[in-house]
């Protein structure tokens, strides 16, 4: 007998990078929504809360907020995709929706690296 993954609809939250950080802003979604999605895709810039490196001195600055990319390691649609007015929100609160035709079974897979301004994304 074969086994079968079953893909789900996952729900996007601001991902907590380290075990210090608390908050993140949406800077911009690189895709709209309804814009379908695959492995490995870059989806979202954020700007994270100093707090992301817990110990002060080893940031550049005590108030440093690293820039992150995040890139999706689902496959769907991009759905109902919330900037919150480049607010900052806590860790945890849902940007949108990688839906892929099913129910919500959870939250969604990313990967981060750190973002530059001048960085080109293709």
């Amino acid at each position: 007998m074969r086994s079968t993954a079953i893909a789900m609809s996952k729900r996007m939250t601001i991902p907590r990078l380290s075990p210090s950080h608390t908050r993140a802003r949406v800077v911009r979604f690189l895709c709209e929504s309804g814009v379908s999605v695959e492995e490995y895709q870059p989806v979202v810039i954020m700007e994270c809360s100093s707090d992301l490196v817990a110990d002060a001195a080893d940031r550049p600055t005590p108030d440093h907020r690293p820039m992150m990319l995040l890139e999706t390691m689902e496959e769907g649609t991009l759905e109902k995709l919330n900037d919150w007015k480049g607010q900052w929100i806590n860790v945890g609160a849902e940007i949108g929706v990688v839906d892929d035709g099913d129910g919500i079974d959870g939250d969604w897979s990313w990967q981060a690296y750190l973002h530059d301004d001048d960085d080109v994304i293709s």
